[in-house]
């Protein structure tokens, strides 16, 4: 039976709902400039009643729950959106920064080096005697070798800092991880007696939207309920909780597993991110990163390390590394072999090769389907003898038994004594170095000897492979310069293929393999990558690297549409709206104050009782 205690106790419930609700809703204003938090919402329902003739007797209000108006699907969005945004941007970041290391357009660069190494190469085929052309030639020289050389020094120092910010990311992640398990527990512990940890759900969705940004996540949050009398946008997980990278466990519940930082390959002064399996045995998951701040590093720097290589084989600036490396291998290999027309006294390889491996099995990029020709100059700069070196089928060693052969009659004229084995002798040595020399005798009566191609336009490049006469050092961008005995004295450079004066052909043979289409090889790869110009294909490349970067500003500005539209969706549904919390606290304040009339009135009331007894 209800009494005038029921209805005292109907107005402090009244009391005690109202003053949660202006709680509740104070909590939501004093948060409205807070990005991660998500609005809160009271639920208040009647007591159970009383059940009673003529009808139920209410016992007043109770609140049943807060909960906070949080839709997961479009949180899922919002976190793909971010990740996807963050990758693009850092993009966007980098290939500015790289293409500013090909600035083309100003006439500055490779390609302007270029120009002016081959307009030397002109200048001195008119006059190839010329000492101040030749100075000149060589300063051409270092300045194209040393442009190439500081564009790939800038290109690896990219790489190099992309490592740095990778260590840096893995501790951040690290970290992240380590904090959503321990807010897991806290999470579990609070809701352990039917609440909602709403601040602390909303402190693990900081912490994944922040993680996201960093590195692609997978999240499984169990089962997904919604409640549409609460608000049709509520829609909130269970309390399971697991997070994966890469496809393997980080975060399962309140156990975390961290990321392990390790060398990408033996000897390598990179790093990759591992999965340490419960055998302590690291698993690489870097190629199974694609999304964040370090899947645009892995984009960027590579993530698939060869060792045999001691490089990575994707990644852009790596394919741009390659490409500049192939670029100065080629310049080397032709330009050399073009000096080798160049007569001599002795020859000597920069290459250690196995001479009894057969030619096209080595790495060289020499065209094993043709020929090449040594030839025997006399001290008035005729030739006197030649002879044709087949290099099909044939190995290291059968080379240099092919110009010691003593039963060739070079001449046809059946004189023993004026071949091309009566006056050089070629050998290995014990390291495999490959050399020609003039025997004795012959250097001091004049003699010389070179080695041309026997087609031009199809060269073997088999010298200039081999490096056997240098104009340039090295094998690729990163230690190509001006040969060390022509840049102690430039005078030494000669353009002359007969030791003789006035003759430019070899300077002129320079002019004209700027114009020739030659092989470029990536990689190592047995075919050629590319066979263009030397102007040609650095143009390529260098128009690769500005449509890259025009990709990355597109993808940059899309993304970050897609996320404005997104978060734009997402604070419509759990930002804090000022004019809807201060409506609701002037409803709530209102029913405060009407809830203590209620409590006035009773007391009245019992006075009214108290009254009548006495």
């Amino acid at each position: 039976m209800a009494s005038i205690f029921n209805a005292l106790n109907i107005g402090y419930s009244g009391l005690k709902t109202s003053q949660i609700a202006i709680d509740t809703t104070g909590h939501n204003i004093s948060n409205a400039q807070n990005p991660d938090y998500t609005r809160q919402r009271v639920v208040i329902a009647p007591n159970t009643p009383l059940d009673m003739t003529p009808g139920d007797i209410g016992l007043g209000a109770k609140i049943t729950q807060i909960v906070r108006i949080h839709d997961e699907f479009v949180y899922k969005r919002l976190k793909s959106s971010s990740g996807n945004y963050e990758y693009a941007n850092f993009r966007q970041q980098v290939m500015d920064e790289v293409s500013s290391f090909f600035p083309e357009i100003d006439k500055n660069g490779i390609y302007n080096a270029l120009s002016k190494f081959f307009d030397a190469w002109s200048n001195f085929s008119k006059n190839s005697d010329d000492s101040s052309l030749k100075i000149d030639l060589a300063q051409q020289a270092k300045t194209f070798a040393s442009t190439i050389k500081t564009t790939r020094e800038e290109l690896q120092k990219v790489q190099e800092s992309l490592d740095d910010q990778l260590k840096t990311a893995v501790d951040e992640i690290n970290r992240i991880g380590k904090q959503i398990a321990e807010v897991n527990v806290r999470i579990n512990n609070n809701e352990t007696g039917g609440g909602n940890a709403n601040d602390l759900r909303d402190q693990r969705d900081k912490l994944e939207l922040a993680l996201n940004k960093l590195i692609d996540i997978t999240v499984t949050k169990g089962e997904l309920k919604s409640d549409t009398t609460i608000d049709s946008n509520l829609v909130e997980t269970t309390d399971q909780y697991h997070l994966s990278i890469g496809g393997s466990s980080f975060v399962d519940g309140s156990t975390f597993h961290p990321l392990v930082l390790d060398k990408s390959g033996e000897n390598a002064k990179f790093s990759n991110i591992f999965y340490q399996r419960q055998d302590y045995v690291n698993f690489d998951i870097s190629n199974y990163i694609h999304g964040g701040k370090v899947g645009a590093i892995f984009s960027l720097r590579g993530s698939d390390y060869n060792n045999e290589s001691g490089k990575f084989m994707n990644g852009d600036i790596q394919q741009i590394i390659d490409k500049l490396d192939s670029f100065a291998s080629a310049m080397i290999t032709n330009i050399n072999n073009v000096y080798a027309f160049h007569a001599t006294d002795f020859m000597q390889s920069d290459v250690a090769v196995d001479p009894t491996i057969p030619i096209e099995n080595s790495e060289l990029p020499i065209d094993t389907q043709r020929d090449f020709k040594v030839k025997i100059y006399d001290i008035d700069g005729n030739i006197i003898a030649q002879r044709s070196v087949s290099l099909k089928g044939k190995t290291f060693q059968d080379v240099a038994d092919r110009i010691n052969s003593t039963n060739i009659d070079d001449n046809g004229d059946n004189v023993v004594t004026n071949d091309v084995d009566d006056f050089v002798s070629a050998s290995f040595d014990a390291k495999g170095y490959f050399s020609i020399t003039l025997k004795n005798g012959m250097k001091e009566q004049g003699y010389r000897f070179s080695i041309e191609e026997s087609d031009n336009e199809n060269p073997s490049l088999f010298a200039g492979a081999m490096g056997l006469e240098r104009f340039f050092d090295g094998n690729g961008a990163d230690t190509i310069k001006l040969n060390s005995y022509l840049d102690e004295n430039p005078t030494r450079i000669a353009g002359n293929a007969a030791p003789v004066a006035g003759d430019n052909s070899v300077a002129n043979r320079m002019v004209q393999l700027q114009f020739d289409k030659v092989k470029f090889y990536l990689n190592d790869m047995s075919e050629p990558y590319s066979q263009d110009t030397f102007s040609g294909f650095f143009r390529m490349s260098a128009t690769e690297v500005a449509e890259k970067t025009v990709a990355a500003h597109t993808t940059a500005e899309t993304s970050e549409s897609l996320l404005n539209a997104v978060v734009k969706e997402f604070d419509s549904i759990s930002r804090v709206d000022l004019d809807e919390e201060l409506t609701n606290l002037m409803k709530y304040q209102t029913g405060y104050g009407a809830s203590a009339k209620v409590i006035t009135t009773i007391d009245q009331m019992l006075q009214t009782l108290l009254g009548i007894k006495q």
